[in-house]
Order: C-alpha cells, then sequence, then structure tokens
C-alpha cells in the first residue's frame, strides 16, 4: 500500500475504523515512510488535544463556596452555641433550604456561563456497540472546480480556527470529468453543532462547521423515482434470490438554480451484514454540461488519494445528491454504474421528466440541501434566505414527521438571527 501524508486513511485509521487488513497495511506503509509516521503522530496529537478539550470535570462547588457556606452557619448560630434537634429543625427551614436553592443556581451559573462546553467537532457520529463504525466525512474522489475556494463563513459567523478549513465543491464540466465515484458513507454529527449553535447559542453557525452531507443523512429518506436491486442466492442450489443492497434514485427540478436539475440518490445495505458498494456516476457529456457533488467538502491543503471506503455497514443507508446542468432539456443524463461485493448490479439510467411531480421525501431533501448551503456559505449568488424561507413554507404541513417539523423550527430560528 502506498500512502501520502495527506491519504483521508490514516485518520480513519487513527480513529480505529480501518479492518485489520488495512490497518496493518496502513502501520507497515508508516514503518517505511518516516513522513507517515510523522502525519500519524500529528493526527494523534490534534485527537489528543480534542478531547482534552471536550471533556468535562464533575459538578461540585468551589472550595470558596464551600468556604463560604461554613461561614455562613458559623456566624449564624454564634461560637459555642449548642442546639436542640427543634431548634435545628427551625433554623433549618429559615435559612439552609434558602442557601441550598443559592448553591444550586451557582452551580448552573459556573456551568451555562462559565464553562461552556464546544460541541462534538463534525464528523461521524459515534457507533453503537451493534453497530460497525462509520468513517468520517471523507470527500469524494474526483476534482473540485478550478475556482473553488475556501468555504466562505455562514450568514454571519467567522470560522471556527479549532476546525479545518473546507473547500467548497464547485461544478466541474462533464466533458473534462465524465465519471465520479461517489461515497457510500457519511456522518452525521454536523447537525448537533448546528442545532446548538442556532438554538442555544443564538447565532449562526461557523461556516467550516457545516457540512451539508451530514445534516442531509440526518433524515431518513425514501425516494420514488428509479429502483435498482442488487440480489444474491440465500443458498448454492436454492433459485430464490434475496435483496443484498438497493440503490433508489429521484430526480426533481433544483430549487435554487432553474437551469439545473437535482439528482438524489439514497443507497442501502444488507439488513444482516456489511457489504462492499462501489458507486460512480457516469454522466453523459453530450447532454450534460456540468456537475457538482453537493457536500463532502475536503479539507483546505489536501487532496483525495487513493480508494474511496466502500463497506457500507449493515441496516444502514446513505443518501447523496447531484446538481446537474443539461446542456439539452429533457435528455438521458447518464448513469448510476455500481457493483456490490464485487458483482456488477442492475445500473440506472437517468432522466428528468418536467411533469412528474416530485414525492414529499424529494421535496424535504431538496430544503435540506439548500438550507446546509445557505449556512455554509455556499452558492451564495443563487441561495438566499427568501428562497429558504419560501421552499420552508411549502414543506409546512400538519402531518410532518416531528424530527421535520423541528427542522422547519430550526429554519425559522436561523431566519430571525
Amino acid at each position: 500500500m502506498k500512502l501520502h501524508p495527506e491519504d483521508p486513511r490514516l485518520t480513519a485509521y487513527v480513529l480505529g475504523e480501518l479492518g485489520p487488513e488495512d490497518a496493518a497495511a496502513v502501520e507497515q506503509a508508516a514503518a517505511a515512510d518516516p513522513a507517515i509516521q510523522a502525519e500519524i503522530s500529528e493526527i494523534r496529537a490534534i485527537q489528543r488535544l480534542l478531547g482534552n478539550r471536550l471533556a468535562t470535570g464533575p459538578d461540585q462547588l468551589l472550595q470558596s463556596q464551600r468556604e463560604n457556606v461554613r461561614r455562613s452557619a458559623r456566624d449564624a448560630e454564634g461560637p459555642g452555641r449548642v442546639l436542640l434537634f427543634s431548634a435545628l429543625k427551625e433554623k433549618l427551614q429559615s435559612w439552609l433550604i434558602p442557601m441550598c436553592a443559592a448553591a444550586v443556581l451557582a452551580i448552573a451559573t459556573i456551568i451555562l456561563f462559565v464553562m461552556p462546553q464546544p460541541p462534538e467537532k463534525p464528523q461521524a457520529a459515534s457507533p453503537k456497540p451493534s453497530e460497525a463504525p462509520v468513517t468520517p466525512a471523507l470527500p469524494a474522489q474526483g476534482p473540485a472546480a478550478p475556482g473553488a475556494q475556501p468555504a466562505a463563513a455562514g450568514a454571519i459567523v467567522a470560522p471556527d480556527p479549532e476546525l479545518p478549513t473546507l473547500v467548497r465543491r464547485g461544478s466541474v464540466k462533464a466533458a473534462e470529468f465524465p465519471t465520479l465515484d461517489l461515497p457510500v458513507q457519511a456522518g452525521k454529527a454536523s447537525m448537533e453543532w448546528v442545532r446548538k449553535s442556532i438554538l442555544v447559542d443564538g447565532k449562526m453557525p461557523p461556516g467550516n462547521a457545516v457540512r451539508p452531507e451530514e445534516i442531509l443523512n440526518h433524515f431518513p429518506f425514501r425516494l420514488s423515482g428509479t429502483t435498482s436491486i442488487a440480489r444474491a442466492r440465500d443458498l448454492p442450489g436454492d433459485h430464490v434470490t434475496a435483496p443484498v443492497s438497493t440503490l433508489s434514485t429521484e430526480v426533481i427540478a433544483c430549487p435554487w438554480k432553474p437551469s439545473s436539475i437535482l439528482l438524489l440518490i439514497s443507497v442501502r445495505g444488507n439488513p444482516d451484514k456489511d457489504c462492499d458498494i462501489r458507486l460512480s456516476y457516469q454522466s453523459n457529456p453530450g447532454n450534460v454540461f456540468s456537475y457538482r457533488l453537493i457536500g463532502f467538502p475536503p479539507v483546505a491543503g489536501t487532496t483525495t488519494v487513493g480508494q474511496l471506503p466502500t463497506r457500507l455497514p449493515a441496516n444502514s443507508a446513505t443518501v447523496l445528491a447531484l446538481e446537474i446542468e443539461p446542456s439539452k432539456p429533457g435528455t438521458e443524463l447518464g448513469m448510476l454504474v455500481w457493483t456490490v461485493d464485487g458483482k456488477p448490479a442492475p445500473a440506472i439510467t437517468l432522466q428528468h421528466k418536467s411533469d412528474a411531480e416530485p414525492s414529499n421525501d424529494a421535496r424535504f431533501a431538496a430544503l435540506v440541501c439548500t438550507f446546509s448551503q445557505w449556512l455554509a456559505g455556499e452558492q451564495s449568488g443563487s441561495i438566499d434566505g427568501d428562497i429558504v424561507s419560501a421552499l420552508a413554507r411549502e414543506i409546512a404541513s400538519s402531518d410532518l414527521a416531528p424530527d421535520r417539523s423541528e427542522f422547519l423550527n430550526l429554519i425559522d430560528r436561523s431566519l430571525n438571527l
């Protein structure tokens, strides 16, 4: 295995998210390359720094507070005075209960204002014991646009210096780069950072804390376009087949760019075991002018090296979004080509039907993509608060799922900051 010091697999190795074979290969490569060893040491140092910063201390009174409580008790009773239990009970009722209430308020004040705890650094959420680890958000293969720049701050707040600078992906020309390998894993932690910034801190989140792909994958979706099912025989000699993985799509009009369409992709793994999925978008350069993967921003100064993680944990799903600008209306936009566990699965031909009504899930996914890009400072010439507000009003309904209703409230709060 040949590794570059900026290879994202080094981060996965430090976080313990590589399989035994890949981890051993990384260790072997590091043993022969001092630059790789130095990079691993630096990543571990950053991991320790974040761990120390996010660590919480025990809830307890300060030494000065304990002394004040003792001094108040001594002053109130006077030196050498002995109290009967009945008198002590009266004293407790008269001053100890208010004093305890004051102490509780003091502790709450210290926790909320003196020692604010920063939210978790946006990366893959911690997996449950029964789940395989989720790889942190990694940049997808394929070039960023030549003019792509480090992400601007969110609508108000400057970037957080403790987080890496991100380079937002621009559109690439299909004639120059007709194929894009797609990731099959995404984290979800960015949503918690955004929620805390807006609902608790009352301010817009830092632009480099916003990862659109993580916010999108915070919600479950059921797309109603074309679906491809990869199957495998249950047992040798058995003629019945069972689904191993499903790939679903829906193509709708792009809400922030009328000349483009929005391709939504949902890849769902095997309910019982992990599977290896390799997925790529093969554009039709004759009909597609450009395309852009939404989210998965690379860290500034790094390049994607090697293959993307392809393991999709059991009973999990990942949702992706691509903005595609056709050069001809109503034409075939390309194909989604994929394999499951090394075996080809049925490809999906992509075409936008302008008269097709988008599903409720697709409309909500479009809102999530629009809002998250607005927070991240992306597409500032096309996306503003008015567009976000209009899309949210179209989604509003009395029968929305609770998590989606909460998301609309989050949007409303952000538009009033």
